[in-house]
């Protein structure tokens, strides 16, 4: 098997799983116009073409953002008609309840320093109304940011090893910080959310944590 190939399938799975979740996003939530939504780890660069704002309706109502200034550049030049800044997930610069959604796609896992995850989980609580966060699955075999089998499971030395020895998409012989979580762990950062698995293969690549606000329903009835 060539590595073009390879790379190609991962590419297919990574795309058809995203396709996969902006879909259960919109048939949970029933986006409207009205609807202001905050996008927590906006993407410029990475995703550009399968990404939030690429399938949200209504992209002139998204407020995203990061700490990563190259990505809120790019950003701002693919997706004109959604607004940008930097901010910290950790500490969101914003009210209380002041959006009907926050959605973040797979930023939860990088957030490895103390308590930082418990942090983030809170700000997205505290100034949701509505909230959906992914993240890979802890126990899915296949790990999503190396791109290599297993690694998950092993201490940090001997994933360095792996990495270097297998040749994963992280450079040779580095290791990428990573916290990836489970069902359990999930749902305990976020206690009143459900969790769902999405899968295109043969288990859940992806968990979601998600709440819609029950004020939603009320209306459209």
């Amino acid at each position: 098997m060539s590595v073009s190939f390879y790379k190609d399938a991962l590419r297919s799975m990574s795309r058809r799983s995203r396709l996969k979740k902006f879909d259960l996003l919109g048939r949970i939530f029933k986006p409207r116009p009205e609807d202001r939504v905050l996008d927590v780890g906006a993407s410029g660069v990475t995703f550009t073409g399968y990404t939030f704002e690429d399938n949200y309706p209504f992209p002139s109502r998204i407020v995203g953002g990061g700490i990563d200034l190259r990505q809120i550049v790019e950003a701002r030049r693919s997706y004109p008609q959604a607004q940008f800044a930097m901010f910290d997930g950790c500490a969101l610069p914003f009210p209380d309840k002041s959006f009907d959604l926050v959605f973040s796609n797979a930023v939860i896992e990088h957030l490895t320093g103390p308590a930082q995850q418990e942090r983030f989980a809170r700000e997205i609580m505290r100034v949701g109304r509505s909230w959906f966060i992914t993240t890979p699955n802890y126990w899915f075999p296949f790990e999503a940011h190396y791109h290599l089998p297993f690694i998950q499971f092993l201490p940090i030395e001997a994933q360095r090893s792996y990495n270097r020895w297998l040749g994963g998409s992280i450079p040779k012989g580095q290791v990428q910080a990573l916290a990836l979580l489970s069902r359990r762990a999930l749902r305990e950062l976020f206690p009143s959310s459900r969790i769902a698995g999405v899968r295109v293969t043969f288990w859940p690549e992806t968990l979601v944590a998600y709440s819609i606000d029950p004020e939603r329903g009320k209306m459209n009835h």
